[in-house]
């Protein structure tokens, strides 16, 4: 499909990657502040793991039904200013909770209004990159935003924000910003193309097109990855700071400083890894990015309470964070065909919030209460060897790996 030019390209992936931020900001506000809200409103581990579910579950209902409606309807644009609005509104409602009943139900509705915005933004930003660009800008839209805004500047100011005005205000603070990037979204995003159906072919239903996208192989790896992985990645944010805070004796201040370390390395590794994997294919970077995570479980089970040593590992250990595009939105959107990559990216996100983001958590959580928190960081391995494992059944799509290999 014919791209929009470099000065829109540029433009929109700005403008995406800060929406991409704010979003995280708002999500991750909750992992960050967890001491304090677990403190306050008398909180045990498997309520921490049920909240984290309560908006994965949200994300996994709304993530293919929006991104199927988006293919169906081509109102993207549309889709994406809305649900910021409604997402900085439902981070706002957070601040009013009263018990772990009122604060799940506002989580939820976080994740009702999150569910569609990456697999929009990704499809997007597909349609607008150049094919030899496409790896890197869906990856720094996915990751750098979230990571600059989301895990890195977010432990910061969320726990320097609750130990000066309390934790209720973090979560009104967070909504302000989602505000600002719907209204810039509404000026700058240019409005979509025509829905393009093969041969005049009316859209397929919801069950249709969950069956084409499932027929494909590399669909149903992709699938098996994102749950996986996202699994890893959950399991460390919802856990990490009682681990770090309770177990470890870190001030909260400073472990929201170690946390931020996850910032930085989501950042790189965002922009690096799908930019390699430009270059040499998508499947040997997934397969060394989901070994690579064994690194920060393995460290946290053994390193002492050194806020530097800590840091450094999240910083090294979570550089494979960089392959979530890739499992989640470059794959499955090379491997379908164009009238359902909105669907295919939302099949993708909702399979892995669903699996890796409520299962998990709750799993998790009643086996830290049984076994101690050092039981979330064996999961944790275990579901990075998992992940290498299922990767390398995976088929190349990277336009230049297919180009040399037909040479």
């Amino acid at each position: 499909m014919k791209q929009r030019g470099k000065g829109y390209e540029l433009a929109l992936l700005v403008v995406l990657t800060l929406a991409n931020g704010v979003v995280a900001f708002d999500r991750l506000a909750a992992t960050f502040l967890s001491p304090y809200i677990v403190a306050d409103l008398k909180l045990d581990n498997a309520q921490l793991g049920l909240l984290a579910g309560a908006l994965s579950g949200a994300v996994a209902i709304t993530a293919f039904l929006g991104g199927q409606l988006a293919d169906r309807t081509g109102k993207r644009k549309l889709l994406l200013v809305a649900c910021t609005l409604v997402f900085s509104l439902g981070s706002a409602a957070g601040g009013f909770a009263i018990g772990f009943a009122s604060l799940f139900a506002a989580r939820f509705l976080l994740g009702l209004a999150e569910g569609p915005m990456v697999p929009v933004s990704q499809t997007v930003m597909m349609d607008t990159s150049t094919p030899e660009r496409r790896g890197f800008n869906m990856g720094v839209m996915q990751m750098a935003g979230a990571f600059l805004l989301g895990a890195m500047a977010g432990p910061i100011v969320a726990t320097q924000v609750a130990d000066s005005l309390g934790w209720r205000a973090a979560f009104f603070i967070s909504a302000v910003p989602g505000v600002i990037l719907a209204l810039i979204m509404m000026a700058l995003v240019k409005p979509d193309r025509p829905v393009d159906h093969a041969a005049g072919e009316a859209p397929p239903s919801l069950l249709g097109a969950l069956g084409q996208l499932l027929a494909i192989r590399n669909m149903r790896v992709a699938l098996g990855v994102a749950a996986l992985f996202t699994a890893w990645l959950v399991l460390q944010n919802v856990f990490l700071p009682l681990h770090l805070t309770n177990d470890l004796a870190l001030p909260g201040p400073t472990m929201g400083k170690v946390l931020s370390m996850g910032g930085i390395a989501g950042v790189i590794g965002g922009a690096l890894l799908p930019l390699l994997s430009d270059r040499i294919g998508r499947k040997p970077v997934v397969i060394g990015a989901c070994l690579a995570g064994l690194l920060a479980p393995a460290a946290m089970l053994t390193l002492p309470p050194d806020s530097f040593l800590l840091g450094a590992a999240i910083l090294l250990g979570w550089l494979p964070l960089g392959i979530a595009p890739l499992y989640c939105a470059t794959i499955p959107t090379e491997s379908v065909p164009p009238a359902l990559a909105t669907s295919a990216v939302g099949l993708a996100m909702g399979t892995a919030e669903l699996l890796g983001g409520v299962v998990a958590p709750g799993i998790a959580g009643y086996a830290a209460d049984a076994y101690g928190r050092g039981a979330v960081f064996v999961i944790c391995g275990g579901l990075a060897l998992a992940a290498a494992a299922a990767a390398l059944m995976l088929k190349e799509t990277a336009p230049r790996a297919l180009a040399k290999e037909r040479t």
